[in-house]
């Protein structure tokens, strides 16, 4: 397994630290668009390989749906989570725009459900995972980065202490991306707090390599329990 916190945490510092002034802004959203590309299947210079784009090569039919007993998500839940709220932070509360997710995407992901998953139980996960298209899952995830991308590129110095409108908010609500149910909506008080800076280490970076990292546990789960079953036969 691959080292993730020793080579992202010295930037995750120095984002916080630059978003603090307004001359140090501009640095900040390079350092953030550095950290969000790693957690993307984007182009990087030099042919090397995304922190997501290793996880993504470990990554087979079997273990993208597996869901430990002693575990609530799986690899599947886990793109699916971040890939929402991304879409909607950055769409609909950071750039005031039209979210990606539409109704020909959840079409092809073959799901019916719009909201990040935060309600979800075990249940809903496993069903979850019986339903999806992986690939058009991850296709949904490269458009959302590479919007991202754009936004951020717009963003100026105003932005820094911008927090999200009452419309934004409502928005969040009416667009579905949270449910009523209290391990979901308390998202809308939760991000109504932020600024853009906070909305920057909370989701658009520290918040993915969180949950990519996670990923990166469940395919080490996957392979000790396959080394398990082949070992008892």
């Amino acid at each position: 397994m691959i080292s993730i916190s020793k080579a992202w945490n010295p930037k995750q510092k120095l984002l916080l630290e630059l978003l603090k002034k307004d001359s140090t802004f501009e640095e900040a959203v390079s350092v953030c668009m550095d950290l969000h590309k790693q957690v993307h299947d984007l182009e990087v210079e030099n042919d090397s390989k995304t922190i997501y784009q290793q996880l993504l090569q470990m990554l087979t039919p079997d273990n993208v749906k597996y869901r430990p007993k002693d575990n609530f998500s799986s690899i599947a839940w886990n793109i699916w989570h971040i890939t929402r709220i991304e879409d909607a932070i950055a769409n609909i509360i950071i750039n005031n725009s039209k979210q990606i997710l539409s109704e020909e995407i959840l079409h092809k992901i073959n799901v019916t459900i719009t909201d990040t998953g935060n309600a979800f139980t075990e249940q809903d996960v496993d069903l979850f995972n019986k339903q999806v298209n992986i690939i058009e899952l991850l296709k949904y995830r490269k458009k959302v980065g590479k919007n991202t991308v754009e936004i951020l590129q717009g963003l100026t110095v105003q932005d820094r202490k911008r927090k999200p409108t009452q419309e934004q908010l409502k928005r969040i609500i009416e667009e579905n991306v949270v449910t009523t149910s209290k391990d979901s909506i308390w998202l809308v008080d939760f991000w109504s707090k932020k600024t853009v800076s906070g909305l920057l280490t909370m989701p658009i970076t520290r918040h993915q390599i969180v949950h990519v990292n996670d990923c990166f546990k469940l395919v080490e789960k996957y392979k000790k329990k396959r080394s398990l079953t082949t070992g008892s036969t």
